[in-house]
């Protein structure tokens, strides 16, 4: 039995994963700040489970010692260390290599965790980016929009996450209009990309790529949800043939080129029409919204399972199913105000491709609208046999979907041809 310490930011598909193997010793450290996030039920539920709260706002140095004392007490003694929180990357792996675990060093968190950092270590490993800045004032966010032709560009928080506070620049007006507070090493600047946005979803064992699942996204996630567009992302069971780049060979570059080990990564990258590929950014865990459900439910395999097993150094063999699908999750529009109507789950479920879904806006209460990316009132899971079946039947269920909310007309959205 192998004894893993596990930083829980919330609980995930992952957590409930790690609570059912019979082969790890879970130890699960919290911090005071995060706790808000956990249900009572959830939390006594798995009371019995080895499990330590952090003071996040005590000095770390004293907390390691606390924390130590109290694995001594317990006699208990830790073999390996996962975090799969972007928000608490930093100060999870900084946490676990004062337990003289392994863990991300500094330079590594800062390639994975801020935008800037890793867009230069990008170019130094040889890839194409953006042009891009940091900037501690609208007077730099104006000198970089003028530089770059009064162009459109995009702003953004350095260490964001889920497209919270990212802005399209199409003026000096809009400039004008950022409601920010502006600090060293906070905000960035960087050219609006035209290419499409893709994502790619990657396993790594001993420093090396096991293998990359590409996803499409037909609409940019965050312009799709403040629009109330199609948001959507499905896996692609064979690699497009336009593609100039070889997926795995792409993140082994960057694999190689931070030194990472075991792990998952996601990364964003903009592909040109004639199949040029650009690094966006990544972040070093599992990804959002349902993509880890996606790949492996296309594929035939346990994703959340494998990461667990690669946390605890046991070798990873990837065998798929005969026939790889394209399985995605179509995002639900969302309206603020108190819901009147919905399409029920119920109904969603019946239609074609529909595997599974959930609902999380309900008829009598105040849904809110929010400006992040995976903004949505519920949302749904499709199968089909190739990305293209796959997106005309999240068309189908876009265009059948329909909430009303109490203030104003009824709230269908638009519907996609």
């Amino acid at each position: 039995m192998k004894t893993l310490l596990y930083f829980e930011e919330y609980e995930s598909n992952l957590s409930h994963e790690l609570l059912k193997r019979k082969d790890i010793i879970p130890v699960i450290i919290r911090t005071n700040k995060n706790m808000k996030f956990f249900s009572k039920e959830y939390l006594d539920s798995n009371s019995g489970v080895l499990n330590y709260t952090i003071d996040y706002y005590n000095d770390i140095d004293i907390e390691v010692e606390k924390f130590k004392k109290w694995l001594s007490d317990k006699g208990v003694k830790l073999d390996y260390f996962l975090n799969d929180s972007e928000y608490y990357l930093e100060f999870a792996n900084a946490f676990a290599s004062k337990l003289g675990l392994y863990a991300l060093n500094e330079e590594q968190v800062g390639w994975v965790r801020d935008k800037v950092n890793m867009k230069e270590r990008f170019r130094e490993i040889g890839l194409d980016t953006v042009d891009f800045k940091a900037v501690e004032s609208k007077d730099d966010v104006k000198d970089f929009f003028i530089k770059n032709g009064s162009k459109r560009i995009i702003f953004k928080p350095r260490r964001g996450m889920n497209s919270i506070g990212t802005y399209m620049i199409n003026s000096l007006e809009d400039i004008d209009a950022i409601n920010v507070e502006f600090e060293k090493g906070k905000y960035m600047v960087e050219d609006f990309c035209y290419d499409h946005e893709w994502s790619i979803e990657s396993i790594v064992q001993d420093g090396v790529v096991l293998d990359s699942y590409v996803t499409y996204i037909p609409n940019a996630t965050i312009w799709a949800t403040i629009n109330n567009d199609l948001n959507c992302h499905m896996t692609v069971p064979k690699t497009p043939e336009f593609f100039k780049f070889v997926p795995k060979e792409f993140i082994q570059t960057i694999v190689t080129g931070m030194g990472l080990l075991d792990g998952a990564m996601t990364i964003e990258v903009f592909i040109s029409e004639d199949g040029r590929v650009k690094a966006s950014e990544l972040g070093w865990r599992l990804p959002g919204c349902q993509a880890t459900l996606n790949h492996s439910y296309s594929y035939g395999i346990d994703i959340y399972n494998i990461l667990l097993d690669i946390a605890i150094h046991k070798k990873v063999n990837l065998v798929y199913n005969d026939k790889i699908v394209s399985v995605g999750d179509l995002y639900l529009p969302n309206k603020e105000g108190i819901v009147e109507e919905i399409t029920p789950l119920e109904e969603l479920l019946k239609m074609d491709g529909v595997i599974g879904g959930e609902m999380f806006a309900k008829v009598g209460e105040y849904q809110k609208k929010r400006r992040v990316g995976n903004d949505a009132s519920g949302w749904v899971q499709v199968i089909g046999n190739d990305e293209k079946e796959t997106l005309e039947k999240m068309r189908n269920i876009f265009n059948s979907f329909r909430i009303e909310v109490r203030k104003g007309e009824i709230s269908r959205v638009r519907k996609i041809n």
